[in-house]
């Protein structure tokens, strides 16, 4: 048996990644690399030890019995390196969020001062982007809010919020009573492709009316750019009731027929198992479900 100090660090990570999804190009893609980087560090492993750890097929590998013997101990080591980290990690004052764009700007940055002031001594950073965040890859990430629908195995879950779309505009311009059929529709190309887009066409057809017959369009890549042209009584928006929220309660937007409304997807709170459990994520995380409720 080798000195275990002469064992590759590398390797054990890229057979641990290999030993937890059972394939190594699924490896290579959770750790960054080539499946080709997996194979020669899975191999140097074997050479140092001796001994098959996979069985290869095809598309997939297999534990051999010391493969599984030895991808205890790695799990095992992994972890408590990670809860290690994770627990320095969490003496510090910053908590790093990451979200949509739209989510950010119109639910949470306006919010994220109530929490600071109730707890002194976080500050709260928020990271936006409309692609889903890996918080396995990426540990800086405290607490991801996603969009959509789904399963989130190995993750902390708090759904948030269910949302519906509904057309809102500018109190002026509906004081106009200029007809819909006149009015610019505003709505938002959203630019994930797992999530099944909402338009104006789905509420038209909703109310039993001919999308046709509605020609003067503007469509943004921002759910907030969308709403700011809407304010500015550029026309009417298809947009989430939360997002709008704070508008309609100032009276800036007014909703036009709120019994038509499009059913939206929802808003979930994701967070490391491991990591929920610290005090300034556990703290942020009831807040967040605090704020939703409310």
């Amino acid at each position: 048996m080798p000195n275990p100090l002469s064992i590759s660090l590398p390797a054990l990570r890229s057979f641990d990644m290999a030993a937890r999804v059972g394939s190594f190009k699924e490896a290579a893609r959770e750790l960054g690399v080539t499946p080709t980087a997996i194979s020669h560090q899975v191999r140097t492993l074997e050479e140092q030890l001796g001994v098959a750890l996979f069985v290869r097929k095809t598309r997939t590998v297999v534990l051999t019995e010391e493969g599984k013997r030895l991808a205890a101990s790695t799990l095992k080591g992994f972890q408590e390196i990670h809860e290690g980290l994770d627990a320095l990690g969490s003496s510090s004052s910053r908590l790093t969020i990451a979200t949509t764009p739209a989510f950010a700007a119109l639910w949470l940055v306006p919010r994220v001062a109530d929490f600071e002031a109730r707890h002194r001594g976080f500050t709260v950073h928020v990271e936006t982007s409309t692609e889903p965040v890996n918080l396995e890859r990426d540990r800086r990430i405290d607490v991801a809010i996603r969009y959509g629908t789904g399963e989130h195995p190995g993750l902390a879950t708090i759904p948030l919020l269910e949302e519906s779309f509904g057309a809102f505009a500018n109190p002026e311009l509906l004081q106009a009573d200029t007809a819909l059929e006149n009015t610019t529709l505003i709505e938002t190309r959203w630019r994930s492709p797992i999530l099944s887009p909402i338009g104006w066409d789905d509420w038209l057809e909703a109310q039993q009316l001919d999308p046709g017959q509605f020609p003067s369009r503007r469509c943004f890549d921002q759910e907030q750019h969308s709403i700011q042209a809407a304010l500015a009584g550029q026309g009417v928006v298809l947009a989430s009731n939360l997002l709008v929220k704070d508008m309609v309660d100032r009276g800036w937007l007014v909703e036009y027929r709120p019994e038509a409304r499009l059913q939206g997807l929802r808003y979930t709170a994701l967070a490391r198992s491991d990591h929920s459990r610290t005090g300034k994520v556990r703290q942020f995380l009831a807040w967040l479900e605090r704020e939703a409720g409310g």
